[in-house]
């Protein structure tokens, strides 16, 4: 015979039970301001049906287990299992719909429309979305698992135990490239666009994205597209062009040689006039050719920053100048020509700036050959020999 009292439940559980009740009831009615709370300004009606769906189907499965346990029958949680289940769900996707706020937010593009700040995917962050949403779906299945008491899936011997096996027997060969890759998002000292100098090559490199395993980068010398992990690109001395550590710019050097200065007269006034002579003469070549590339409106010099010069080697043959220019941060781009204009463009146009200057002010820029013609005077009877 059917037995209509109600379950024997202690105080505490029905307690739990209308706790769960009021939650639910709650969520259902306030499941549209939740959402548009999380990510305003987007499309939802989707996530809300399904939000709305579940609320009601948790309701009716809670109703139906508690209906359930009124009967006088071996019953076996079935209801409430599924309930469950679909608690599950709903939690995972919840969560997984702040994980894609915020990580829009964290790696997206910003933009601004009507004074109005509006976060947009990039291909940043639906790398990293996919990530956490494998990380979601691992979690989703182990509770759904539990729920259903089905832990033989868990050992070694069961399907997911040996995804689990094979994950961490393989993780050596692909871990430390994923989470490098999630370093370098995550720091946002890098960035797609940025132009880079790579410890160990001499090219300069345009980074075009990160992805799990690797970077793509475009060498702006060649336009070749070369791979490089990500475990190993973010071991190496990364130097940042598009990033500029002073408001001076990006400081160059150029090294000229010039022939030394006729220093041979015995008189020691004489030597010293033609030295500092010489000078001036190097201190008018550097100047002028800094007037002549402010006047060029092409090249992307600091105007405000003036050119330095120093001697740094006098060698055997030649004195070594060097002279040291700034130029403008380098813009973000991925297109290597224009990269190329304003890194090395630039410096070889400084080369036909300063020869230009060098001509004006009359010295030369090269190193001179030095003949040391010895004497060796041998007795006449070998000469007329």
């Amino acid at each position: 015979m059917i037995s209509l009292s109600l379950p024997d439940l202690s105080q505490a559980e029905w307690m739990i039970h209308g706790i769960i009740f009021a939650c639910n009831i709650l969520l259902l009615f306030f499941a549209k301001p939740i959402i548009n709370r999380i990510d305003p300004g987007q499309d939802h009606s989707v996530a809300l049906r399904f939000f709305v769906t579940i609320n009601i189907l948790f309701l009716i499965l809670h109703v139906f287990d508690i209906l359930l346990m009124t009967i006088d029958i071996s019953y076996q949680n079935l209801f409430i299992k599924l309930a469950h289940s679909a608690l599950c769900f709903y939690v995972s996707v919840l969560v997984f719909k702040v994980g894609n706020v915020f990580f829009r937010r964290r790696f997206g593009k910003v933009k601004s429309f009507e004074g109005e700040t509006i976060y947009l995917d990039s291909y940043s962050s639906r790398i990293v979305e996919l990530i956490f949403l494998v990380v979601v779906f691992l979690f989703a299945t182990y509770t759904l698992i539990k729920i259903w008491d089905m832990d033989s899936l868990l050992e070694t011997t069961g399907i997911f135990g040996i995804a689990i096996g094979f994950i961490a027997l393989t993780s050596n060969a692909w871990a430390p490239d994923v989470l490098s890759g999630l370093i370098i998002l995550n720091t946002k000292i890098l960035e797609d666009g940025d132009v880079v100098v790579i410890d160990g090559y001499k090219d300069e490199y345009i980074i075009h994205k990160v992805s799990f395993i690797y970077t793509i980068l475009y060498d702006i010398r060649n336009n070749h597209r070369t791979f490089i992990r990500n475990k190993r690109f973010i071991e190496s001395k990364i130097d940042n062009l598009s990033r500029v550590a002073s408001t001076d710019g990006i400081r160059k050097s150029l090294t000229y040689k010039i022939g030394y200065p006729q220093l041979s007269s015995n008189d020691r006034e004489a030597r010293i006039e033609n030295l500092e002579s010489f000078f001036r003469r190097v201190d008018k070549l550097f100047t002028k050719a800094n007037e002549i590339a402010l006047g060029k409106s092409d090249l992307p010099i600091k105007s405000q920053k003036a050119f330095e010069w120093y001697l740094t080697s006098a060698g055997d043959y030649a004195l070594e100048y060097t002279l040291f220019i700034y130029l403008e941060g380098v813009p973000t781009t991925k297109i290597t020509a224009l990269a190329r204009k304003h890194l090395l463009s630039s410096l070889y146009s400084i080369n036909h700036i300063v020869l230009e200057a060098a001509t004006v002010v009359g010295l030369e820029l090269k190193t001179p050959d030095l003949l040391s013609l010895i004497h060796n005077d041998l007795p006449e009877s070998k000469v007329d020999e």
